[in-house]
């Protein structure tokens, strides 16, 4: 469950993610895992039916783990502990949020 706190920082990243990739898209897909300590990101996005994984951006990923941070604990709050969300938007479409719970969500150690 959102509150009103959790959908204002959703949609200061959406903000940050929609005015920083570069080269502009039609889609974007923002993955996020978080563990102690760390935190991982993917960024893909589609342009005239292409996917992209080496998107260009202009922003700060300090601000957006920032932001992360704040959701998280936001959630933690509640009770709601997840270990990972992707947020997705298609233009003209609304903003999707997909939140994950559990190990499965953790990262490769290979990587």
């Amino acid at each position: 469950m959102m509150i009103t706190e959790d959908l204002a920082i959703v949609k200061e990243l959406f903000s940050i993610l929609d005015q920083g990739i570069v080269d502009g898209y039609d889609a974007f897909q923002y993955e996020v895992k978080v563990g102690e300590g760390w935190v991982e990101t993917q960024l893909t996005a589609e342009r005239n039916g292409v996917e992209i994984t080496d998107v260009e951006t202009d922003f700060n990923n300090a601000v957006i783990f920032k932001l992360v941070k704040q959701l998280r604990q936001s959630g933690a709050q509640r009770g709601d502990h997840w270990t990972a969300f992707t947020l997705s938007y298609r233009r003209g479409d609304q903003v999707r949020t997909f939140f994950s719970y559990g190990p499965d969500s953790s990262p490769d150690p290979q990587v």
